[in-house]
């Protein structure tokens, strides 16, 4: 089986991607078709930094879960409401797995939502054989050359896509696309159900709700635009986003992101 083509690049989500890519390289594969209604993509980080330097990377999570493979052990990384920091030092590399939106649902086989913002032993989850591949990566010299290894392993589970995961994909994805979408009362009213039902959905299959999923979504836009143009409009970005003013943009932004725009947009243009 041949390896996976490698995804398009995409930094939504790495605060401070220029700075960061002068410290780790990232690349990310596509998944094989009859993995596709599951896996977003496969990603592989790696670093080798001089002696006694360190580089904290803040990462603002997506609507998905990952599973993640380094130095020879598995970790389940759910769904989180809260920012990532990585801390990197000396020489490493990562394999992660990240998730459809409600991709990771069957294979969990329980409510996403119980396990949000969690860290888990990836074995609880997928049974004592990830524990075998964690290991197989643990020993390759660039683990770019594993995709092929994990998607045998997810294979070998037979897990099939329940009945509502398609379609909770692809309201994500609606989320993602269409930025008019502001409020989760519009949302529903669009997917033709009642907000409460499509809450109970996204807790059941996302993790977190559809609210989270909307301003996260934005929140990345927003960002995206700062780390690219040097000049922004924010009140009439806040308006486009949704935002009633200025102000809740802002607070929104320097929550998540850890600075204000005016700032984040000036630090990342300028290369860190």
């Amino acid at each position: 089986m041949t390896r996976p083509a490698e995804a398009e690049q995409d930094t939504r989500g790495i605060v401070d991607p220029r700075a960061g890519f002068e410290r780790f390289t990232l690349t990310r594969h596509e998944p094989s078709a009859d993995l596709a209604w599951a896996v977003d993509r496969y990603w592989v980080v790696r670093w080798d930094l001089p002696d006694g330097e360190t580089y904290e990377q803040r990462v603002i999570p997506h609507p998905a879960s990952h599973l993640v493979f380094e130095a020879g052990a598995a970790t389940v990384e759910a769904i989180s409401p809260h920012e990532f920091v990585r801390r990197l030092e000396g020489r490493g590399q990562v394999l992660g797995v990240k998730f459809r939106p409600a991709g990771f649902r069957p294979f969990l086989r329980g409510a996403v939502s119980k396990i949000a913002g969690q860290r888990l032993v990836a074995a609880e989850v997928f049974g004592g054989e990830v524990d075998d591949i964690a290991r197989v990566l643990g020993a390759a010299d660039d683990v770019n050359a594993c995709t092929a290894v994990v998607e045998t392993f997810l294979r070998s589970l037979g897990t099939d896509p329940l009945p509502r995961t398609a379609a909770l994909n692809g309201v994500v994805d609606l989320i993602v696309a269409d930025t008019s979408l502001t409020r989760v009362g519009d949302l529903a009213e669009r997917l033709g159900m009642n907000a409460r039902t499509l809450q109970r959905l996204f807790a059941e299959h996302v993790g977190l709700s559809p609210k989270w999923v909307i301003n996260r979504s934005r929140i990345h836009q927003a960002a995206d635009l700062a780390a690219r143009e040097g000049a922004i409009d924010w009140a009439a970005l806040a308006a486009e986003l949704g935002y009633s003013d200025q102000s809740h943009l802002v607070r929104d932004f320097t929550a998540t992101v850890g600075m204000p725009p005016d700032r984040y947009s000036k630090t990342s243009t300028a290369g860190g």
